[in-house]
């Protein structure tokens, strides 16, 4: 009758069994009381005080007190203030800053020794207040927990759902593990983030023309033919009114591009419509090429780089990307497996599950992102992908997707301690020491693997020299990297010239030709 109600959902609800003195340690270790917080056994054998039994269990605990003991009064939080020392049983996995520990075995579902992290860091400071012990393990899957058709959940979630521990370090809030697990507050909380190689630089030979955009070159050089049209017309219109001479069409439009080059002729049209034509033209020219000269100059001093990719809707767009995803099928999975969003359901559909070894060569190799968590994944950035003078080749997108509530610690259904942990989980949150915790973990981390990645110091100062003769005064000194684009121009005019020299010389052989075979004949 007990299993059928679902009383260990129940947690404090008061049970009263009646019978003989035989059937006390049947009744009151039944595995259907394993959450109850209150139960009486009357036996009715010899109704004398000493026969008055009550349980106090703890998720678990069980056990027999007299009522002639002193029993504390309240509604039952009371007798969850001290565990004495019980020892709990804990599931949970790797996820740096917030858990982090080393494994004592490679067997499945093996203990593991916990290693100094926020969940390590708030789970001592709440045993030593509650006084209790625990024993922690991972899930017989090394998986967070997904949903089966079968209504059966794997990993962590699943290990809480069948009662095979009695609580979880970090989980992820979402709504379908709610109906198997139960949530204490949220302490912090995570978004999902893409991570790939940094933008590539642009080429340095398009310098010189990566000022202006596409459309704005060709507007300078429709306005420059225009104007050399222009100034022609207006010649020839003044040419005919007064019978003086004009200027030709070609000396025209030659004469505007000098001006916009900069070296004009040293003559200016003698009547005032050219006059005035010329100044406007003039004055045109000077704020672009004023223009052009500031924004070449910070091209070629800070080179540019490619667009980055900030969006996963950026990314489906892009030809010749893939995107991954680490085989923990957690929180992250779920969102993607259930989401509506056409794009979301793209990038699920083709995510490639690797572990993050592979992710990461990948992604150092370019045109791969890796879809991660954002505080998991600076942390190991910060350690693992940082030098000693904090360059990282990793770029992390700037658009953040949450997908659930945020961090919690997640009990099996039932559990009547719940709510003493939970309210030490409020003080330590209410105290600031998670902010404070997270940023100090990661900086410690990154610090640690920079220490043990570290040259000697004959590198560091080579390395500090060559800057120096790289920078003068702060100043960047330019190389031929930088001014590749204007000897590739001289060696794209000299070619030009070159192959008109040919034509010009073949014209004129051919030409010779044909005029020494009309006089022969």
């Amino acid at each position: 009758l007990l299993e059928r109600v679902d009383l260990y959902l129940w947690p404090y609800t008061r049970v009263l069994f009646l019978g003989g003195s035989e059937g006390v340690q049947e009744a009151l270790r039944h595995h259907a009381l394993r959450n109850t917080a209150h139960a009486l056994y009357l036996a009715l054998d010899d109704l004398q005080a000493r026969d008055f039994l009550t349980l106090r269990v703890r998720g678990g605990m069980a056990g027999r007190r007299s009522v002639n003991e002193d029993v504390p009064a309240g509604d039952g939080d009371d007798q969850f203030r001290d565990f004495m020392g019980h020892t709990f049983k804990i599931v949970t996995l790797d996820w740096f800053p917030f858990m982090e520990f080393r494994r004592d075995s490679d067997a499945e579902a093996t203990t593991v020794t916990p290693q100094d992290s926020i969940d390590v860091r708030m789970l001592t400071a709440i045993s030593h207040a509650l006084n209790f012990t625990y024993e922690m393990r991972v899930p017989w899957d090394n998986q967070w927990g997904t949903s089966t058709e079968s209504g059966n959940w794997t990993g962590v979630v699943g290990t809480l759902q069948h009662h095979k521990a009695d609580f979880s370090m970090v989980l992820s809030w979402m709504r379908g593990r709610y109906q198997v697990v139960d949530y204490t507050r949220i302490y912090a909380s995570e978004p999902i983030v893409m991570i790939m190689s940094k933008p590539r630089p642009l080429p340095q030979y398009l310098a010189l023309v990566r000022p202006f955009t596409g459309a704005l070159w060709a507007a300078v050089f429709v306005s420059s033919v225009s104007a050399g049209l222009i100034l022609w017309a207006l010649q020839r219109g003044w040419s005919r009114a007064s019978g003086r001479r004009g200027l030709p069409l070609d000396i025209s439009v030659l004469y505007t591009w000098s001006i916009l080059f900069e070296e004009p002729p040293p003559g200016i049209p003698t009547n005032t419509s050219g006059q005035m034509f010329v100044g406007w033209w003039w004055l045109y020219c000077t704020i672009i090429t004023v223009v052009y000269r500031s924004s070449l100059i910070a091209h070629l001093s800070v080179p540019g780089t490619s667009p980055a990719i900030d969006s996963f809707q950026q990314l489906v767009q892009e030809d010749g990307w893939s995107w991954g995803y680490e085989p923990s099928y957690g929180a992250g999975w779920e969102w993607f497996k259930r989401n509506t969003n056409p794009t979301i359901q793209t990038i699920f559909q083709g995510m490639e599950v690797m572990e993050f070894p592979e992710q990461m060569e990948r992604v150092l190799k370019g045109q791969h992102a890796l879809i991660t968590w954002k505080y998991k994944i600076k942390s190991l950035i910060a350690a693992l992908y940082t030098d000693d003078f904090g360059y990282t080749p990793i770029y992390i997108a700037r658009e953040e997707y949450f997908n659930y509530g945020g961090y919690g610690w997640s009990f099996r259904k039932g559990t009547p301690f719940r709510r003493a942990i939970d309210m030490q989980k409020q003080r330590l949150i209410e105290s600031g020491f998670i902010s404070h915790w997270m940023n100090e973990l990661i900086g410690s981390a990154a610090k640690k693997a920079r220490e043990e990645q570290t040259g000697d110091s004959q590198q560091v100062e080579e390395w500090k020299r060559d800057q120096q003769d790289k920078e003068e005064g702060g100043r960047v000194v330019l190389s031929m990297h930088h001014l590749q684009g204007v000897f590739y121009l001289l060696g794209l005019g000299f070619s030009g010239a070159l192959l008109v020299l040919v034509g010009e010389t073949i014209t004129h052989i051919c030409g010779r030709k044909k005029r020494t075979t009309q006089l022969t004949a």
